[in-house]
């Protein structure tokens, strides 16, 4: 299997990875020796990190860096679960609560290519840093604005934070493990992510109903929504406080030519997984590889910031000079399947919590069944009767449901894919999906519903894990990253459109909503075809 992180699906999770960095490095090397009375045999970077070993340290901070994915898959889809309570307080309609919730993915659109400039110029942990500090002062500013406009450029802010973390926190965990522990590391990583999509729905349910207001006057309002918004910057603080404590990754110092640090921290991750011995780390002295060479040319004799910079964006501009014209076919029939899953992916996620929100409301005044579109054109109609209305927690108990759905299926998709045919498996995920989104609009209540939508996210979300596999087939390792850095970015404009066109649909007409979500994953099922034949198991 690639060293490249591919056990990736759902919201913005991806890593955009510096080209190369996860990769092992060949063996045009220069070398360092080890300490030893009588041995004095070469040493390479690769087998320096070998002896410093996979233990105690790299298992701690997978938890801490799992936490980091934890905060971006909560603040990702925060904004779903408040629009149904903030619609007073904000006079929202549904195009409003879509735009509303488009914001957090247009900030990633905005971050994504300067997060990955940026970690290559100032290292990953940086990256991480600053990630998780202004999310946190993003959104402790957002849960105290009062005017939706600033809410909205507030929300823009946090997807363009969160960008950064969820680019890098995989390049950063995986740039301290070995080659043969890393794939598996970073699966667990991906947990993590499932874990937080839980947390914020449990969160919601227990904190929105309750319709507390800590202060309410004529200019200034904190109530339940808000409580839960202010909540929310814990995880990314935590984050914060967290990674501080570790270093930049060895490997990223070794490119960047500090070798004396990036000894050091090999140095302290074999005490830390060695903590009962007695013998030192045994490797004296190591140089930089000469496939890291390019990467430190830029930064020799100080040359500015800026310059820098721009000799990244040179580097960028090539690639993709490059990707479409040796690589058209394939990166368009790429960025048509990831645009076409991302906008049904996503608008189903986000915009569970107001469907069934509405269902609720339907059952309070109703007692048959119904489907999502019948309870959702009456809650339209009628629920204005009803003002006292509050926001129901099995609405949130539905997006928590929904959004666990994706977790044994990545798990199974992770074994099986080294097996069987990948582009059998992304005619399942993109063709079944199809099939329930059209059921929804027959179902005769909420939980038909509920299972439909499970099964339509379960499946769609393994497309993405399955499509990052097969760009390291599409695509050269010298295209490669940029590939990836298009392919999600194309991604999140799908997102984007899911999110908003469906606000607008959903009021006009429920049903053209859902059979649309299904002409999107029918449209990225026929691009399918169009795709190479690819190897079973990335052999």
């Amino acid at each position: 299997m690639s060293n490249h992180s591919h056990h990736v699906d759902g919201v913005g999770r991806f890593s955009m990875l510096a080209q190369g960095a996860l990769d092992e490095v060949p063996s045009d090397i220069t070398v360092g020796v080890r300490i030893s009375e009588n041995d004095e045999s070469p040493v390479t970077f690769e087998e320096a990190q070998d002896e410093s070993g996979t233990g105690t340290y790299q298992i701690v901070l997978l938890v801490v860096c799992g936490l980091v994915n934890m905060s971006c898959a909560i603040s990702t889809t925060a904004v779903s679960f408040i629009s149904p309570a903030a619609e007073i307080d904000f006079d929202l309609n549904s195009t409003t609560k879509g735009i509303l919730n488009g914001a957090p993915f247009l900030g990633m659109v905005l971050g994504a290519y300067f997060w990955g400039v940026f970690g290559d110029l100032k290292g990953r942990r940086l990256v991480i840093l600053g990630s998780m500090g202004m999310d946190t002062f993003f959104t402790i500013l957002s849960s105290l604005v009062q005017h939706v406009e600033l809410f909205f450029i507030l929300r823009v802010g946090n997807g363009f934070a969160i960008i950064g973390a969820t680019c890098m926190v995989y390049v950063y965990l995986g740039e301290f493990l070995t080659p043969s522990k890393r794939d598996s590391y970073l699966l667990f990583l991906e947990l993590f992510w499932a874990l937080g999509m839980l947390i914020g729905p449990a969160l919601a349910m227990v904190i929105i109903p309750s319709n507390m207001v800590l202060i309410s006057t004529e200019y200034f309002k904190f109530n339940a929504w808000r409580i839960f918004i202010l909540l929310t910057s814990i995880p990314s603080s935590i984050s914060f406080i967290l990674i501080y404590q570790y270093p930049d990754t060895p490997r990223f110092l070794m490119f960047r030519g500090y070798i004396i640090k990036s000894r050091e921290v090999l140095e302290q991750i074999y005490l830390v997984n060695n903590k009962f011995t007695t013998v030192p780390y045994p490797v004296q002295v190591f140089t930089q590889t000469h496939s890291a060479v390019w990467f430190d040319t830029g930064f020799i004799g100080g040359i500015p910031f800026m310059i820098n910079v721009k000799k990244r964006i040179t580097v960028l501009k090539n690639g993709h000079l490059t990707l479409l014209s040796k690589y058209f076919r394939n990166i368009i029939v790429a960025c048509i399947i990831e645009f076409c899953i991302m906008a049904s992916y996503i608008t189903i996620l986000v915009w569970v919590p107001e469907l069934f929100s509405r269902y609720s409301n339907y059952k309070l005044q109703n007692s048959d069944g119904v489907n999502l579109c019948t309870a959702s054109e009456w809650h339209l109609k009628y629920d204005k009767l009803y003002a006292a209305h509050a926001v129901s927690g099995n609405a949130y108990f539905a997006a928590s449901v929904v959004a666990s759905s994706t977790i044994p299926l990545v798990l199974i998709t992770g074994i099986i894919i080294k097996y069987v045919d990948k582009k059998k498996l992304l005619f399942m995920t993109c063709g079944i999906p199809a099939i329930f989104a059209s059921l929804v609009t027959i179902t005769h209540d909420d939980l038909q519903a509920e299972l439909l939508c499970c099964l339509f996210e379960g499946l769609t979300s393994l497309t993405e894990p399955i499509i990052f596999c097969t760009i390291v087939e599409l695509f050269p390792s010298n295209v490669r990253g940029v590939a990836f850095s298009m392919i999600v970015m194309i991604g999140r404009l799908g997102a984007i459109f899911g999110i908003v066109v469906f606000g607008i649909l959903i009021d006009k007409s429920c049903y053209m909503t859902f059979y649309g979500l299904a002409l999107l994953v029918l449209i990225a099922f026929i691009a399918v075809s169009f795709l190479p034949k690819l190897k079973i198991g990335g052999h």
